[in-house]
C-alpha cells in the first residue's frame, strides 16, 4: 500500500514530491474527493486551489464527490484509478460519507490493487485509527468528529498546518500512540512497511 499525508497536498513542495512518489502526472487517472470541503459550505472547493491545480497536471481527473452516493456504488468510481486524492476540510464529515459509501470497508482494497492515497489536511487525517484532534480547540473544533473511527490505514496520527506555537498545547491534548506534526509543504509517505517524512520530522508520543 502506498498514502502520501500531506499537511496540504497541493503546496508546491508537496506537489513536486508527489511527483515523484507517483512517477509523475501525466496521463495518471486520478479520482479527486473534494467532500471534507463541503462540511464548511457546498463547493467552495471550486473556487480553492486544490482543485484548479490538479486540473493542471496533465491528468485525467474525476470528480468523486461522496454526497451524490448513498451506497457503496461510489466504489466503482475509484476502482482502478492511480490516485484517490482526498482534500481537506472537516474530518468528521468527511469520515460520515466514507461509511456512508461504504468506502471505509472497500479503501484497503482498492488501495491494494496499486492506487496511490493522497491526502490533504483532513484526508491524511482520516488515515488515522482516530479523529479526536478534529475536536481540539487548536484546530477548526469539529465538535462530535471523535464519535467516529478514522481509517485506521495508518498506526499513527497527522497534525496538519502545525505552528510552533502549538506543541505545548498539542503534547498535553495528544493520548495517543504517535503524532506527526507537519507544517505545509510536509508529508509523511508509506510505501509498504516503508515510511519517511519529508520535512522536519517533529514527533510526540
Amino acid at each position: 500500500m502506498k498514502l502520501f499525508l500531506a499537511s496540504e497536498a497541493k503546496h508546491p513542495e508537496s506537489i513536486k514530491m508527489l511527483s515523484e512518489f507517483v512517477g509523475g502526472f501525466e496521463g495518471k487517472s486520478i479520482a479527486y474527493i473534494p467532500t471534507a470541503a463541503n462540511g464548511d459550505g457546498i463547493y467552495s472547493w471550486k473556487t480553492g486551489g486544490g482543485w484548479q491545480i490538479v486540473n493542471n497536471l496533465r491528468a485525467n481527473v474525476t470528480l468523486v464527490q461522496l454526497e451524490d452516493y448513498r451506497s457503496s456504488e461510489v466504489i466503482s468510481q475509484l476502482e482502478g484509478k492511480d490516485i484517490i486524492w482526498i482534500a481537506g476540510g472537516f474530518c468528521g464529515y468527511l469520515m460520515y460519507w466514507m461509511r456512508r459509501t461504504e468506502l471505509d470497508i472497500h479503501i484497503r482494497e482498492i488501495l491494494e490493487q496499486g492506487t496511490v492515497y493522497v491526502g490533504s489536511s483532513a484526508g491524511s487525517m482520516i488515515a488515522s485509527p482516530g479523529l479526536e484532534m478534529a475536536e481540539w480547540y487548536l484546530t477548526d473544533q469539529e465538535h462530535g468528529a471523535s464519535i467516529l473511527p478514522g481509517l485506521g490505514l495508518v498506526d499513527f496520527d497527522i497534525f496538519p498546518h502545525y505552528e510552533e506555537s502549538q506543541y505545548d498545547d498539542i503534547k498535553s491534548l495528544y493520548r495517543g500512540k504517535k503524532l506527526y506534526l507537519l507544517k505545509n509543504g510536509e508529508e509523511v509517505t508509506v510505501d509498504g512497511k516503508e515510511i519517511r517524512v519529508f520535512g522536519v520530522e517533529r514527533i510526540i508520543t
